[in-house]
Order: C-alpha cells, then sequence, then structure tokens
C-alpha cells in the first residue's frame, strides 16, 4: 500500500511540474503569435508609407505632415516589436525532463536522477 502511495505522490508531482512546462509552452507560442503579429503590421506599415511616398513623387505633390505620421507609427510598431522581442529572450523556456520515479526536474542528458539515482535512459 505504501509502494502504491508513493507512487501516486510521485505521479502528482511530475503531473504538476508537466502542466507548469506546458503552461510555458503555451505562453511562449503567445508570444510568438504576437510577434508575428507585430512583425506584419509592421510589413504593412512600411508598404502603405513607401506607396503613399511614391504616389505624392509622381503627382508632384508633398504632405510632410503625414509622412511623418507614417513614421511615427512605423517607429511605435518598432519599440512594440523591440520589447516583445525583449520579453521573449527573457522568458526562454528551457526544455527540460522529470525523473518518473520521483518527479525531480531533470537535465535532457541526465542518465540518471540526481534525486533518486533512477535509470533515465
Amino acid at each position: 500500500m505504501k509502494f502504491f502511495e508513493e507512487l501516486m505522490e510521485s505521479s502528482a508531482k511530475v503531473a504538476d511540474k508537466v502542466a507548469k512546462v506546458t503552461g510555458e509552452y503555451i505562453d511562449k507560442g503567445k508570444e510568438k503569435i504576437n510577434e508575428f503579429s507585430l512583425e506584419n503590421e509592421l510589413g504593412k506599415a512600411q508598404k502603405q508609407l513607401g506607396a503613399l511616398v511614391y504616389a505624392l513623387h509622381k503627382s508632384g505633390e508633398s504632405n510632410d505632415e503625414l509622412v511623418k505620421q507614417y513614421i511615427e507609427d512605423i517607429a511605435k510598431i518598432e519599440a512594440q516589436l523591440e520589447e516583445v522581442r525583449k520579453e521573449a529572450e527573457e522568458a526562454e523556456v528551457e526544455v527540460v525532463n522529470f525523473c518518473s520515479n520521483c518527479g525531480a526536474q531533470t537535465g535532457i542528458e541526465d542518465a540518471f536522477c540526481k534525486n533518486c539515482g533512477n535509470n533515465l535512459k
């Protein structure tokens, strides 16, 4: 009976740690989607600025205020993108394994658990 209780306790620990790591991966995925979205928004804004400058040049007109507004909008998007990338870099998720015996976190290359000595391979 004690073995079964220990097994259940170890299983619960492993499940908790797996849930935590899974949550971290989900957060990482959301950050990546946000980064891609901002990159797409930046590309569209840059394309619109280029089209505006070209259209103004072709027509012989100028609209410095509108061009300035586009440039400011692009700068804001670039700042947001830089912040997202910085946060993603700081929150880099490390791939880890867990001991099937005791639930301790182990390194990817570890052959044995440092906590209980269980063979991990």
